[in-house]
């Protein structure tokens, strides 16, 4: 009767390690696809903020011909070389902070899938243990 507890207590064991195992690698994948969806979010937002710049550059030239001014050279020129290096700055900030996002997920899913093996150890040892104290305690 003693033996049957003992696979009874072994056979939970088995099962929630397996469990535990199985919920580590989908929150991996899981994880996987967060880095994913960052970076072709970034990527997005990257060229919306490229074509959000390339919409204001049209308009400032409008403006600065309308009004009669000379694009090549002076201070509108000085004006636009600075717009157009702030906007390739954020364009490549925001292509950084995607790739920052999809790094941080991917390091999360990779410490998941290094505690599987620990997982496993783990409840060998526990269910060990079970056996040991249900088959030495009669």
């Amino acid at each position: 009767m003693q033996a049957a507890g003992a696979a009874a207590m072994v056979g939970g064991t088995a099962l929630k390690t397996i469990s535990t195992v199985q919920a580590r690698d989908v929150a991996a994948k899981s994880l996987e696809q967060e880095a994913i969806s960052a970076e072709q979010a970034a990527f997005v937002q990257e060229r919306q903020s490229r074509r959000d710049t390339s919409f204001l550059k049209g308009k400032a030239n409008a403006i600065t011909a309308a009004s009669g001014l000379s694009l090549r050279s002076g201070s509108p020129l000085l004006m636009e070389l600075d717009r157009a290096k702030q906007s390739e700055i954020e364009a490549l900030s925001i292509r950084r902070s995607g790739q920052m996002q999809a790094a941080s997920k991917r390091y999360e899913g990779r410490l998941q899938r290094r505690a599987i093996p620990f997982d496993i150890l783990g409840g060998f040892l526990s269910a060990g243990g079970q056996a040991t104290s249900a088959l030495g305690a009669k």
